[in-house]
């Protein structure tokens, strides 16, 4: 097509020209079409995230509590869910267990009881000194570390609101100094609350305290579709 390009002949140089152009619409069609095919098939926030963060700290001996109503769910369709977790401050996260409680929307009656993990533990101990792990150092709300939880083979249903449970067990030094993000603003779809036992443990069929809810997320800052 190049060689093409050089034939000095008019009848040629106008063919060519035409061609040129046919090919670089084309082409820009093309590369269009593959952005926006690309941009359907990547990750989609499931509901409005948290933003700019703040901190929440000393979480030595609490159950971290972040709520993701029914209601306040995007109309996206995905069967697989990713939790992503924002620390904002500690050398360590010293994690007890991690559930995700589901119950019918705006009812503390727990319906079902689902492990979360990370890297296919339920207690893992997360470094947040580790430049693998958060290459932003020190980590702060301007630099906040950010860790997505292994996926959920789950679709989000309005119908229901989901209550991520995260306990930082006692005595210990790095939970006693350790922030996780949470909102600086209002806005966000998600909510949540702390208590001062580990509540992680609940069965299907227990009833959540849903009336301390804080209207702010405690760690949890992003859902999305994976």
């Amino acid at each position: 097509m190049s060689n093409v390009s050089r034939i000095n002949f008019t009848t040629g140089q106008c063919r060519s020209n035409r061609s040129n152009e046919v090919l670089r619409r084309t082409t820009l069609l093309l590369f269009f079409v593959a952005i926006a095919a690309q941009s359907f098939a990547a990750s989609k926030n499931l509901i409005a995230g948290a933003g700019p963060l703040k901190s929440a700290t000393k979480w030595e001996g609490r159950t971290a509590f972040s709520v993701i109503p029914g209601a306040a769910l995007f109309p996206v369709t995905s069967t697989t869910t990713a939790l992503y977790l924002g620390f904002t401050g500690g050398s360590r996260a010293d994690i007890g267990n991690m559930v995700l409680y589901q119950t019918n929307s705006r009812d503390g009656v727990i319906t079902a009881v689902m492990p979360v993990t990370l890297k296919a533990v339920s207690n893992p101990s997360i470094d947040l000194t580790d430049t693998t792990v958060c290459p932003d150092q020190p980590v702060s709300t301007t630099a906040p570390c950010i860790v997505e939880l292994d996926p959920l083979s789950l679709q989000l249903a309005a119908s229901s609101d989901y209550y991520l449970a995260i306990f930082f067990p006692s005595p210990d030094s790095n939970n006693a100094s350790l922030s996780l993000g949470a909102p600086q603003f209002f806005g966000t779809g998600l909510t949540g609350f702390m208590s001062f036992v580990d509540d992680t443990k609940h069965l299907a069929g227990d009833t959540l305290n849903t009336l301390i809810n804080a209207g702010t997320p405690f760690g949890l800052i992003a859902v999305m579709s994976n």
